[in-house]
């Protein structure tokens, strides 16, 4: 799976086709969100799924002669739930479109139960209790994903706003452990945990430092914003300096490194414009270059 250099790719939206368009083959895999290909109007509508044709179609348009992997929101593996099967069944659906290398989920809860509801939104990603049962149920949930999908499974880490107290184990650790049980790997997003060094004062470097550096197969880099007294996983901007000294430090230390990303948020296409996001791309192959060295 791994190349000898990682693959420099866009998280797509709506307005990445235009970047596509003027960086052509500088920018070597789309990460697609399957659940932006469709309305969800829940699980209890007579016809639940819209899917969303042109974009479809344009999308499929960007996807020739790239790499294409899956970046879901919406399945909510830690949630103590069963995984949603129509939902799975339209993940899998996109994958026969779209033929993704790997899927990957977050370590966050983005659905809760609520009375007779069986599905209801957060709203937001929810922080996890770190213990053996959501290894157990999350160990779980990958296996069934991986199945059905019949390709390599990553979790993301995840920003959080308010952290959970005495937790059984470390994230890191639960990664570890995870990866022992199932195979699964981690999307490393280096800007949520920037985020969280801001909001909880963690260290970065113990964080990475406890990680199998093994299971890391793709990169997040991201900007984002402050808002009210936190700082925020926005995809707002550029990459802050610090995370890239991290991504610099760290990249060639993880030796199946497959894929570095940038994110960013189409509302802030004219923010950053695509010369902004042309240089990300250009600092990505750089450090691509860098980990194939």
């Amino acid at each position: 799976m791994t190349p000898a250099a990682p693959s420099v790719g866009l998280l797509y939206n709506p307005a990445v086709p235009a970047v596509l368009d003027a960086l052509g083959d500088r920018v070597g895999h789309v990460e697609v969100i399957p659940d932006r290909l469709w309305y969800d109007f829940g699980a209890g509508a007579p016809e639940r799924f819209a899917h969303a044709s042109d974009a479809i179609d344009e999308l499929r348009r960007h996807c020739e002669g790239r790499r294409v992997v899956g970046h879901g929101i919406g399945l909510s593996l830690p949630s103590a739930m069963p995984l949603d099967a129509a939902l799975l069944d339209e993940v899998v659906a996109s994958h026969r479109c779209l033929d993704y290398e790997w899927y990957s989920e977050h370590l966050s809860m983005f659905l809760v139960p609520h009375g007779s509801i069986p599905n209801a939104q957060a709203g937001m990603g929810l922080p996890v209790v770190l213990h053996d049962e959501t290894l157990t149920i999350v160990a779980g949930k990958v296996r069934a994903l991986g199945e059905a999908l019949d390709r390599p499974i990553l979790l993301e880490n995840s920003t959080i706003f308010s952290a959970v107290p005495d937790q059984d184990m470390t994230e890191p650790a639960l990664f570890n452990r995870l990866h022992a049980e199932t195979g699964c790997g981690l999307l490393l997003d280096l800007h949520n945990l920037y985020a969280n060094t801001l909001n909880l004062g963690i260290s970065a470097d113990d964080y990475l430092a406890e990680l199998d550096p093994g299971i890391v197969v793709e990169l997040h880099l991201a900007g984002g914003d402050r808002l009210k007294g936190h700082y925020t996983d926005s995809h707002s901007r550029r990459t802050p300096g610090v995370v890239w000294d991290w991504a610099r430090e760290w990249a060639p230390r993880f030796p199946n490194l497959a894929a570095i990303t940038f994110e960013y948020h189409e509302s802030y296409h004219k923010r950053l414009g695509v010369a902004g996001v042309a240089a990300e791309v250009e600092l990505m192959r750089e450090l691509a270059d860098q980990v194939a060295a």
